[in-house]
């Protein structure tokens, strides 16, 4: 019987000891989480402009940290074309703050964004990630509406 007792009391340590180790992992990883970061989306209907259309559905996100990333797709009617298209940010009164800002763009076109479609028989997705436009992260609480300026 005292052999038993000592099994189940070695069981039961044991036991405690796992389950404390798995609630301390778990407790650890959710601390090392991020904190969710701010962010604001602007999602547009179709445009049009020359021969090129940009689908319906196309969105900007901007987050808190000033960075910005888009997501859309766009088609022409002719083989190469190029979408060109500047994005405005503005207050709730649909003042103009600022563009957002292409990092790796032409020095004397900073707030140009392109996408080169070569073949009129194709859709093309165009995705511009958050390392590629930029805005000034202190306009962030004031950015109410978004506009496009566009060109094919």
């Amino acid at each position: 019987m005292r052999g038993t007792r000592r099994t189940l009391g070695a069981i039961s340590t044991a036991a405690a000891l796992i389950a404390g180790l798995t609630f301390a992992t778990t407790g650890t990883a959710h601390a090392q989480g991020t904190t969710a970061l701010a962010t604001k989306t602007f999602t547009f209907g179709t445009m049009r402009a020359g021969d090129c259309t940009m689908f319906s559905g196309a969105r900007w996100t901007l987050t808190s940290t000033g960075k910005a990333s888009f997501d859309g797709t766009v088609t022409s009617s002719d083989d190469g074309d190029a979408w060109l298209m500047w994005a405005k940010i503005k207050d709730e009164n649909g003042a103009v703050l600022g563009w957002l800002r292409h990092t790796r763009s032409n020095p004397t076109n900073l707030t140009k964004f392109v996408m080169n479609m070569p073949s009129h028989t194709e859709p093309y997705r165009w995705q511009i990630k958050d390392t590629e436009a930029e805005f000034d992260p202190a306009l962030f609480p004031l950015i109410q509406h978004m506009s496009l300026s566009k060109h094919c």
